[in-house]
């Protein structure tokens, strides 16, 4: 569960960097727009009024008078300024976000080794365990079972002319378990 909600926090801190940035670049072209049509209007009513077109310079006034106060060239350098500032914030939400989704999967991998480690650990003490156990029942084995009866027997153990269940017989006559 936490992997996925890191994961998501990824997606997410992406996601926030892309809107912000999106909304301040629109934000940014709209105050671009205002301006460029107000100095358009600015424009056509000085040629207006150099070739004496009075009721032209009226009309385009009061499409200027209609345009909000706060289109300005000012605005412009604003917006242009927090659209850049969005943009970096942009680049630092998405280096902080991949940073993080690195470390979880470095945290990640490092559980997936230590559950390894564990599992070898366990494994290695458990093979030890019954190393020591089949060491003391050799152990008690050669204690309990004389020379001189191993010399008797002749080795006949080793060999055996029919196979029992669990043993297989090779071409030599050498049983294998």
């Amino acid at each position: 569960e936490r992997r996925v909600e890191r994961i998501e926090s990824f997606v997410y801190m992406h996601c926030v960097g892309i809107q912000l940035e999106k909304h301040f670049s629109k934000t940014r072209a709209q105050a671009v727009a205002a301006w460029e049509k107000k100095t358009d209007i600015t424009t056509a009513i000085n040629i207006a009024t150099r070739k004496r077109l009075p009721l032209l310079v009226e009309e385009l006034k009061a499409k200027l008078d209609s345009l909000s106060p706060s289109v300005s060239h000012t605005a412009v350098k604003q917006a242009k300024e927090r659209h850049l500032a969005s943009k970096q914030l942009k680049a630092d939400l998405h280096d902080l976000a991949n940073r993080r989704f690195f470390r979880a999967k470095e945290v990640a991998t490092d559980r997936v080794f230590a559950i390894a480690r564990f599992w070898a650990l366990h494994e290695e003490n458990a093979v030890n365990a019954e190393l020591q156990i089949l060491s003391e029942l050799v152990s008690d084995i050669e204690d309990s079972v004389m020379e001189k009866e191993i010399d008797a027997d002749g080795g006949a153990h080793l060999f055996n002319s029919a196979p029992q269940s669990g043993k297989k017989k090779t071409n030599e006559g050498v049983i294998l378990y």
